[in-house]
């Protein structure tokens, strides 16, 4: 990463980002003794699972400078499990842009104010995480790109807003990155 930014500012072109896109974790429906959906936590089996989602990003070689999730609870949960992996753990913040149905402008606007973070983890919800990396690769809203709870994809990028298409590094189900040693 550090040599492709080197070159981008040599070239004077944009700094390249690594956008990590994750789906929360398994959580606790409503009716189980909770009524608001923003209150809802991960489950037991969701933490369990989440924690081997993590670790799994780290065995993937994953860096991150930063996270940003939505502030619904399963998401700071899993942006907190995730963070715990790293060493040292990485800076978690909240962004209404995360919220369901929030902005994707806004998160890029968010983003491009800390341009010295530049491999950052978003946590959010579907369905509006399948159009934020539909959006980020230059496809159109029909694509299927849904995320399974806990599935991540990375996106390269050129920037925050990007100026152009984004680059998909992979898309992984829950289960494969658990797996991954």
């Amino acid at each position: 990463m550090a040599s492709k930014n080197a070159e981008n500012e040599k070239t004077n072109q944009p700094e390249a980002c690594e956008l990590y896109i994750m789906r929360h974790g398994l959580a606790a429906g409503i009716g189980s003794g909770i009524t608001d959906d923003a209150k809802r936590p991960l489950t037991p089996e969701g933490k369990k699972k989440m924690r081997g989602i993590a670790e799994g990003l780290v065995r993937l070689g994953g860096v991150l400078d930063w996270i940003v999730t939505s502030p619904l609870v399963r998401a700071v949960e899993t942006a907190r499990i995730v963070s715990a992996s790293f060493a040292p753990e990485i800076p978690v913040e909240t962004s209404d842009a995360l919220r369901p149905a929030g902005s994707a402008d806004a998160l890029f606007s968010l983003l491009a104010n800390h341009p010295n973070r530049r491999r950052v983890l978003v946590v959010g919800h579907e369905p509006d995480l399948s159009a934020l990396a539909a959006r980020l690769i230059g496809c159109g809203r029909g694509a299927n790109l849904a995320f399974k709870k806990g599935g991540c994809c990375l996106i390269d990028c050129d920037g925050f807003p990007p100026k152009s298409p984004g680059q998909l590094v992979w898309w992984l189900t829950p289960r494969v990155i658990r797996k991954l040693t």
